[in-house]
């Protein structure tokens, strides 16, 4: 049986091992914390300020997918 993935509800990553609730996973590609950095901001308002970041890829250990381009991946996700 394949590994199961999920999807960050803040940039539409789609690879997360766990859920995105309160698991204190960190997104590997906007670098939100879940069950910490979702506390008290939602998940709209942290994609707004990783955007205005620039929408940098957050873990350098963790290399993008291939061709890696996020509005792609926003639009993917029915985030955009």
């Amino acid at each position: 049986m394949p590994n199961e993935t999920y999807q960050c509800p803040v940039c539409g990553y789609d690879a997360l091992s766990d859920p995105a609730h309160n698991t204190f996973e960190i997104c590997p590609c906007c670098g939100v914390q879940f069950g910490y950095d979702d506390f008290n901001t939602s998940h709209d308002e942290l994609r707004r300020q990783w955007l205005k970041k620039g929408a940098p890829w957050f873990n350098p250990a963790i290399k993008p997918p291939p061709g890696w381009d996020v509005y792609t991946q926003l639009r993917k996700a029915k985030l955009n």
